[in-house]
């Protein structure tokens, strides 16, 4: 989950494009393709596309550029993309195209691809680049660049479209070398800004695990309260969940977790396959604990949990969405031992598509082959 926001979906450049500075001016026809763009009419812009001829260089990598991004796949727009790139590396467009594929090398968890291609950019106008870079330092585990890339992106962008990504990016990176409290004060800036933050469970998460790390166990379990009131059912709040409990292990006489049972529920042991008693509307693929690590395939892992409730409780969820959906036990790894997957899916293609249908439905979760 830490890196729940450096996995998140492929982005557009809709709202936040750079200015042109030093590049070749458009004429107005191609100006109002771009504008066509930038306002979402993408009917009208796939139909003037290609009706008028460009004169320069900025003018052909911003028609070859939108013909990549009019494409439903990337399958179709990764090499129009790359062709972009390619021809016209110092027109901003070309300079933009290489910004998208490397955002799609960071959906395929390609980072060395990714930031790669980052480097290359080189046009001051294209401030967007620093967060990517900040993101791939973050998954390479590289605290100190994924520091200073998001500190540059704010510092240059300071009411970009990934304000609050970026700040998540210098929490964690501080959180990463021990520094818990300059993260805290990270967080607590981003909190007093107007209309942040917007992903306000993820913030009550990342709070909480500050506070526990920083050896303020009552300051922890109000932000962990206050995530899990939001939603208590999303993936996110199952993994509060989980760290209440941490957290209650840890601080036993301090820490109540009375708000987690409302109504006076037992907490009784009971068989993993009566769990979740309510099994309607749910796809019947047996016993939704496996024996085993499951093998052979392509499948979707949708969770990792301490506490087995929380996994049998993902698992029914994505049932009911007609998935075939099981968890096993990792014995390898004592804190979150409890593993979500569904599948398995004969190739990938089919496996990310069940990704996307359970992303769109609050669902965090990537493919993975076992």
């Amino acid at each position: 989950m830490r890196r729940i926001l450096s996995l998140l979906l492929l982005l557009t450049a809709l709202a936040a494009y750079p200015c042109r500075s030093g590049a070749a001016a458009l004429g107005k026809e191609f100006s109002i393709l771009e504008e066509l763009y930038k306002s979402g009419d993408l009917d009208t812009l796939a139909d003037q596309l290609f009706k008028t001829k460009p004169q320069n260089d900025e003018e052909r990598a911003l028609q070859a550029y939108l013909e990549a991004m009019l494409k439903d796949k990337s399958s179709e727009s990764v090499p129009l993309l790359e062709q972009a790139a390619e021809r016209y590396p110092n027109a901003l467009y070309g300079q933009l195209a290489l910004l998208e594929r490397a955002k799609v090398f960071v959906l395929e968890r390609k980072t060395a691809e990714a930031k790669a291609l980052l480097q290359k950019i080189n046009s001051p106008a294209v401030l967007e680049r620093f967060y990517w870079l900040a993101v791939c330092a973050d998954v390479l585990d590289d605290s100190a660049a994924a520091l200073s890339h998001a500190e540059n992106y704010l510092r240059l962008a300071p009411q970009g479209k990934f304000l609050e990504e970026a700040n998540y990016l210098i929490a964690r990176a501080y959180q990463q070398q021990g520094k818990y409290q300059s993260a805290i004060s990270t967080l607590n800036k981003l909190a007093v800004l107007e209309g942040y933050p917007r992903n306000e469970q993820y913030f009550r998460y990342l709070s909480g695990n500050l506070q526990t790390l920083a050896g303020h166990p009552a300051d922890a379990l109000e932000q962990y309260r206050l995530g899990f009131e939001l939603n208590r059912n999303s993936q996110l709040g199952l993994q509060i969940e989980d760290q209440l409990h941490e957290l209650k292990g840890k601080y036993p006489s301090s820490v109540d977790l009375g708000f987690l049972y409302p109504y006076g529920a037992l907490d009784i042991p009971v068989p993993s396959d009566t769990l979740r008693p309510d099994t309607t509307q749910v796809v019947d693929t047996g016993p939704v604990k496996l024996g085993a690590k499951p093998a052979g395939g392509y499948f979707v892992q949708a969770g990792r949990f301490g506490v087995e409730a929380n996994a049998n409780q993902l698992a029914f969820d994505i049932r009911r969405l007609k998935y075939t959906a099981n968890y096993y036990e990792d014995k390898a790894n004592k804190n979150t031992p409890w593993v979500v997957v569904s599948g398995p899916y004969p190739s990938k293609a089919e496996a990310d598509g069940v990704r996307q249908t359970l992303v769109g439905k609050g669902i965090d979760c990537f493919i993975t082959r076992f």
